[in-house]
């Protein structure tokens, strides 16, 4: 379907993967970001095979929104798609399904795990849980290959304030519940791996896990399966 945002006066297409008997009572929700150059349908179809299995039995909604190829989830001066995810979509999505506000999270990988943390640090009250796989936790060092310039200019000191890392302090005395995952032989495992440290030196609680993997969809097609269910486990146990 399209979901209209306001604030770029645009339709963004976004599926929505829900349970068959879900107007029965309102079920936990969880937003996924997809990667640099992905789409809703790839996500469905390639990344996460099991999201309408995993929907039926776990009785959970799961909301896939486009993040236009290389947004990287950020209000920049063309384009919000931190406003779209964090408040447009989300007050769509429970005005129109059975969407429980109290049970919400939101994860996503690469550029989409980027995405969760940084939104998810900055939007406490409304993700009660955050999921990074195989997340950019700081694009900084190159961000020229991936879109970047178009977004925030030429000038990486100018970039800084809109990685996940700059938002870490905004996880002391935290609200939502964090997970981390990271394959050990994706190219990014160092920056998770330093962040993982960063957050245990500030006392961050949080659950960070690595296991045998690249960067790519063999990945994170079965660590966000892990992750779904740890959400699920949360939920269960949050009422």
């Amino acid at each position: 379907m399209n979901v209209y945002s306001e604030s770029m006066k645009k339709k963004i297409k976004t599926l929505v993967v829900h349970p068959s008997n879900s107007k029965i009572k309102k079920l936990p929700t969880v937003y996924i970001l997809h990667g640099y150059s992905g789409f809703p349908k790839r996500t469905l179809t390639q990344d996460i095979p099991s999201l309408g299995k995993l929907s039926e039995s776990m009785q959970m909604i799961f909301v896939l929104p486009d993040g236009n190829y290389d947004s990287w989830y950020i209000d920049s001066p063309n384009l919000k798609y931190e406003t779209f995810i964090a408040k447009e979509l989300t007050s769509y999505i429970q005005k129109n399904y059975n969407s429980d506000q109290s049970k919400t999270a939101l994860i996503g990988w690469s550029m989409g795990g980027h995405g969760a943390l940084y939104i998810g640090a900055r939007h406490q009250k409304t993700f009660s849980a955050i999921g990074s796989l195989c997340g950019v936790i700081d694009f900084v060092p190159f961000g020229k290959e991936y879109g970047v310039p178009k977004l925030l200019g030429e000038n990486p000191e100018k970039w800084t304030s809109y990685t996940a890392i700059s938002q870490i302090d905004k996880l002391k005395n935290t609200r939502p519940k964090i997970l981390i995952s990271c394959g050990t032989d994706d190219p990014l495992i160092v920056q998770n791996r330093k962040f993982n440290e960063q957050l245990i030196s500030m006392n961050i609680p949080h659950i960070y896990e690595e296991r045998p993997g690249a960067h790519d969809a063999g990945y994170w097609s079965k660590a966000s399966v892990t992750q779904i269910f740890q959400l699920h486990q949360f939920f269960t146990s949050y009422d």
